[in-house]
């Protein structure tokens, strides 16, 4: 690669050996994290309504880096505003994505999705700490910006820079306007636009500007220090001598199950990487600190001893509020042995009946596609729940919204509509409580007179102690030595009972799930089918793809082909009734190994109605 970028600069700060992987051309794990990528298309999003707030804007579309280069310095050279333009200054290359000159000084915008607050930026504590230095949250932002603004204090002498951030300001609302530019995906065009327009435009958008100068001022020694060492070590092609810590375990070249020259891991840790299970296998290890010294990280110093075997770990070292789930980790993986707690027998015993398994899925968005949204406002569109009876029957209920709505109020009549006769409501994780909240809030707001009764419903449920989180009983009472790094969620558990009780594939309603590949029995949730679209996957496993096909459903393809549209809806109610079955699955095999009989012959009738 010829020039240094930000995202060269991003992980130096981080670990100078990452940016080394990165730009030797390793790979990452980073490109195949749903995640990342949901944010990624947010941040697209946003960049094309930002670009409704300029005047007379030009888009330097040249992607050759010294040729787009040429056109930007001779652009700059007059008053002008620039999206995407280039600067390529010694080693390094910009592209920022907003450059505006007036008179002596270039202002520098910086548009990102990641949400921000007026309030705390004008009181001095958003980008900034109570010790002056950048706020954790934002310092990935901070510094990618301040080497921007390095590049063209460099480049432009003579000319000030002073930096802006663009973001979603979590309190504004959406507008219709702003709303219906954002569902249009056709590229932004530049007409002329008068001061009147943009100041209404700038008053109702959900995007605010966000001053950062003070920030910036405040890391500029050190980040242009760390320009010039980074320039230093590329230019030598010598690899930066790693530095082997527990912060190594999130290094986005480890790759899990790969070794040799293209997994960064293997190739700084050397025969310190190849114990199984690793250090880094144990739950919540970045809890335990060294004996006699609170700040100091343990696994730091066992790396230090070469001792990373998670077998290396003295047990008289678990301490804290993870140290009995660490010991039954570490017990189970001597033994090889699932266990369960015998007092999750107790808390069975406990639930009232009828018990529900309930699950819902929830879309947000960075500028919403709804008018009076505020960014990253969580909206539940569907939920699936397993309403399981004492004498071993079952039904199933469902509810998916399909029309082009804030979804959040029919969501929670037909929830109620549904768990109407049930006893216990049990969930994974806390997650539901929240969006229950975050309900009564947004129903209050949006539907202040009509749904009373909903909201106290709500108000009911949350305190009637009758909602049981099955992801704490998996926490306190359960552990089975192919729950990876110990971990709790669905998503881990799941799998590591269903391949060692063959019982559950036999079962009348689980059976359906029950697939095998090279003798291997596989994941249910790798069993569910995809959709391609014209020539596109669409695939929902987890939640960020469940977020991405109802979008497509309600405002993409879906939205113009009604055969597209049932089709992602498949997906998605196959997902979340995968969801809560996955719960009841769970639920069946602590049974039948606690040898609760009254449960024996669940799912002997099933019926759905959604």
């Amino acid at each position: 690669m010829p020039y240094l970028t930000k995202t060269d600069f991003t992980r130096w700060m981080n670990c100078p050996t990452t940016a080394h992987y990165g730009w030797s051309g390793f790979e990452s794990k980073n490109d195949n994290d749903a995640f990342l990528a949901f944010l990624a298309e947010e941040g697209r999003t946003v960049g094309r309504m930002a670009q409704r707030l300029f005047a007379n804007p030009e888009l330097i579309e040249e992607t050759d880096p010294a040729h787009a280069d040429q056109i930007t310095r001779t652009r700059l050279q007059n008053d002008c505003t620039l999206f995407e333009s280039c600067i390529v200054q010694d080693d390094f290359v910009v592209r920022p994505d907003v450059l505006i000159r007036k008179d002596n000084v270039i202002y520098i915008v910086e548009i990102k999705s990641k949400v921000g607050n007026l309030k705390q930026h004008r009181e001095g504590r958003m980008l900034i700490n109570m010790h002056g230095d950048v706020r954790a949250a934002f310092k990935e932002i901070v510094y990618d910006l301040a080497f921007q603004v390095e590049v063209l204090q460099r480049a432009f002498q003579d000319l000030t820079i002073v930096p802006y951030f663009l973001l979603p300001e979590e309190q504004a609302r959406s507008s219709e306007d702003e709303v219906a530019a954002t569902r249009n995906e056709e590229q932004i065009s530049f007409p002329d636009a008068d001061e009147n327009t943009l100041k209404t435009r700038r008053s109702k958008s959900v995007l605010k500007f966000f001053p950062a100068e003070q920030a910036i001022e405040k890391i500029k020694p050190i980040t242009s220090a760390t320009m010039d060492a980074m320039a230093e070590a590329w230019k030598s092609d010598v690899r930066p001598t790693p530095r082997l810590r527990y912060g190594c375990r999130n290094c986005e070249f480890r790759l899990q199950g790969a070794s040799g020259r293209n997994d960064g891991f293997h190739s700084c840790w050397g025969t310190l990487a190849e114990p199984n299970p690793h250090l880094f296998d144990l739950h919540q290890l970045y809890q335990l600190k060294v004996p006699q010294n609170n700040q100091a990280l343990l696994a730091d110093q066992m790396i230090q001893d070469s001792k990373t075997s998670l077998f290396d770990i003295n047990k008289s070292d678990l301490q804290g509020q993870h140290a009995a789930r660490q010991l039954m980790q570490l017990d189970c993986l001597e033994t090889g042995k699932e266990w369960i707690d015998p007092l999750l027998g107790e808390e069975i015993a406990k639930l009232q009946w009828p018990i529900a398994f309930f699950d819902c899925e929830t879309t947000m968005a960075a500028i919403p596609w709804h008018s009076e949204l505020k960014p990253y406002e969580t909206l539940p569109f569907q939920f699936s729940v397993h309403i399981l009876h004492a004498d071993g029957t079952c039904e199933h209920k469902e509810w998916l919204n399909s029309e082009d709505r804030i979804p959040t109020f029919p969501f929670i009549q037909n929830l109620r509509e549904s768990l109407a006769s049930v006893g216990s409501v049990l969930i994974f994780t806390d997650y539901e409580i929240r969006i229950l909240n975050e309900a009564v809030c947004l129903l209050k707001r949006l539907h202040h007179d009509e749904s009373f009764e909903e909201r106290e419903w709500i108000a009911d449920l949350l305190n009637s102690g009758r909602i049981v989180d099955q992801h704490d009983w998996v926490y306190r009472y359960h552990m089975h030595p192919k729950m990876n790094g110990g971990r709790s969620s669905i998503k881990v558990a799941l799998p590591a009972v269903w391949r060692s009780n063959q019982a559950l594939h036999r079962h009348e309603y689980f059976s359906r799930y029950h697939k095998e590949a090279d003798g291997e029995v596989i994941d249910p949730y790798k069993t569910l089918p995809d959709l391609v679209v014209d020539g596109q996957i669409i695939e929902v496993h987890e939640g960020c793809g469940a977020m991405k096909a109802y979008r497509e459903m309600i405002i993409g393809r879906g939205a113009t082909c009604s055969k597209t549209k049932e089709s992602i809806a498949t997906l998605l109610r196959n997902y979340v009734t995968l969801d809560t079955a996955s719960q009841w699955i769970l639920f069946q095999h602590w049974c039948e190994k606690l040898q609760i009989t009254p449960w024996q012959n669940f799912g002997a009738q099933t019926s759905t109605s959604g």
